[in-house]
């Protein structure tokens, strides 16, 4: 890819994280992006096409990156807490990630990311059918992350102890073990 591809795709994507902090998704406009970015709307069109375009691709990269780097999906069952713990250090490493789980978008990254893990259950040979609650207990990981990532960064580890029991338990019934 072209340097200059490369600076501009990077300018507008730190100009959408500066407005991911300051507003809702729903209120960013391709004018502020391109403003912040130092573009011109037509820049910005010619390699997005909207701003849920360029929201769109941020999520792929960002749920692709944080399942390439998963170890197992069967962690959640067999070793539900080491889980917790690798997932809260993927999803806290990565900017979007984290940016988006403090924001209203994190419904649908959440529902992205979690059909991803689903998929990668049954790709690991896990029977999805047998544990169809394990959606549920992913939206309970996600919630608590972003719990995780809103409050003081010296409670997390606690807290992460805290979800993770509460998983273990979950999970166990799942399983019926």
């Amino acid at each position: 890819m072209d340097l200059r591809i490369k600076k501009t795709k990077r300018a507008i994507r730190s100009a959408f994280y500066e407005l991911i902090k300051e507003k809702p998704l729903e209120k960013i406009t391709v004018r502020e992006i391109a403003e912040r970015a130092e573009i011109n709307k037509t820049t910005f069109y010619a390699h997005y096409e909207t701003v849920y375009d360029l929201v769109d691709q941020l999520e792929q990269e960002a749920v692709a990156e944080v399942i390439s780097q998963l170890n197992t999906a069967q962690g959640l069952l067999s070793s539900p807490r080491a889980f917790v713990r690798e997932l809260y250090a993927l999803l806290s490493k990565n900017q979007l990630c984290t940016e988006f789980f403090s924001a209203p978008a994190m419904a649908q990254f959440t529902a992205h990311l979690r059909n991803a893990i689903l998929e990668k259950v049954q790709q690991d040979g896990i029977d999805s059918t047998q544990y169809e609650n394990i959606g549920a207990v992913l939206v309970f990981i996600f919630n608590g992350i972003a719990g995780l990532q809103a409050s003081a960064p010296e409670l997390a580890e606690a807290q992460l102890d805290t979800i993770s029991t509460f998983v273990e338990g979950g999970v166990r019934v799942l399983t019926n073990a």
